[in-house]
């Protein structure tokens, strides 16, 4: 008799431990808390972070190498980490501008100089020894006003990439179901544009059929556009949208020709340009006055499903390249340390940037809520 009730003791502490045990690793990193966000213009963001106006940001690249490699800062968290192989910026497309002249088959051949312009650039990365990875660095380096070793240093953390597809898609319809949870928008206003659910609206906003029928584009000796240039959106200073860098650079091809002239195309940059944020340039599109553009996918989303601004995305421009900056004295080494102190996120609005969503998505994994500063 006492040996089953010894045995029963022990069993029942076994248990005890078991669950006490099970409880901890569940609570482990859930301490609970909150972490306050500003909106930033990514350029303002290592300054901010030096003077103390904020305690972290989180911005893509090069604003992220350019504090650390000036040891300014250090990356606390990249993106990738967060969320591996996540899209970024795409290619947007202003849907009223196939109705004009040769809309469709301007569009076709702009992607066809997007598709290799991404190529030239993954084959210059894959030999750092070659003139062409020289080329790359000297023209990024001129397009984001950062030295050479920023730029190679922001080069390491993104990959830039024009194929969209299942995992593209995913992405997507997680960054419109997180909008939803968020009440950023709602199923209504699914409804209004005419989608069904979120899978829907993915499927239908991503359009993948410039980018099959830029296989079958060829040069043209001729400018197609030459009194109605497409007007082109872009960020300022994003290494992620250099894609646009070297289709528009005339020493590239070796024939004194631009990859965007050799299809044909005449392309300037839209008024506006370069936009500081997404949001921004989503504004340009909802005025007319950016007929393609390079952005992140998550203002796109949310622009065209609550303000109804008339876009489509047609391709992928990169993805991943984004980190979470603390000062490099800060003594903060886990988002933990982020409580009740400020992080800078790009904007305003701050809401419709993929690093916020991304942010708030790791945070919430460790139990720590995101607010607006007030």
């Amino acid at each position: 008799m006492e040996k089953k009730v010894i045995i029963a003791i022990v069993i029942a502490a076994i248990v005890v431990v078991g669950v006490a045990s099970a409880a901890l690793l569940l609570s482990k990193g859930k301490a609970g808390g909150t972490v306050e966000y500003l909106a930033m213009a990514p350029k303002d963001m290592k300054a901010a972070l030096t003077t103390d106006q904020v305690d972290a940001y989180i911005a893509w690249e090069p604003y992220v190498s350019d504090s650390v490699v000036g040891n300014v800062g250090e990356v606390l968290l990249w993106t990738e980490e967060i969320m591996p192989d996540h899209p970024c910026c795409v290619v947007v497309l202003r849907t009223g501008f196939l109705e004009q002249t040769d809309g469709p088959e301007l569009v076709k051949r702009f992607v066809r100089a997007h598709i290799e312009a991404t190529e030239w650039m993954n084959d210059a990365l894959a030999d750092k020894e070659s003139a062409n990875y020289t080329k790359l660095v000297d023209m990024a380096v001129g397009f984001t006003a950062r030295n050479a070793t920023v730029v190679e240093a922001a080069f390491e953390h993104l990959e830039f990439r024009y194929e969209m597809g299942e995992s593209f898609d995913s992405a997507l319809e997680e960054f419109t179901q997180m909008y939803i949870d968020l009440n950023m928008t709602t199923t209504d206003k699914l409804d209004d544009r005419g989608y069904s659910s979120v899978e829907d609206f993915v499927d239908i906003y991503v359009n993948e059929t410039f980018l099959e029928a830029a296989d079958d584009v060829s040069p043209s000796g001729t400018i197609l556009n030459p009194t109605s240039p497409i007007k082109l959106g872009y960020l300022l200073g994003d290494l992620h949208q250099m894609a646009q860098v070297i289709a528009l650079n005339s020493t590239v091809m070796g024939t004194g020709k631009s990859l965007f002239e050799t299809y044909g195309l005449k392309v300037e940059a839209a008024v506006g340009a370069p936009f500081s944020t997404g949001g921004a340039e989503m504004d340009g599109f909802s005025a007319g006055t950016v007929d393609i553009g390079y952005l992140g996918a998550p203002p796109s989303i949310v622009k065209h499903l609550n303000g109804g601004t008339a876009t489509t995305i047609i391709a992928q421009a990169n993805v991943e390249g984004s980190g979470l900056v603390v000062a490099a004295d800060s003594g903060i080494d886990s988002l933990e340390g982020l409580v009740n102190k400020t992080v800078a996120v790009p904007g305003p609005p701050a809401e419709t940037s993929i690093q916020f969503l991304l942010l708030k998505i790791e945070l919430e994994r460790e139990g720590l809520d995101l607010v607006v500063k007030t």
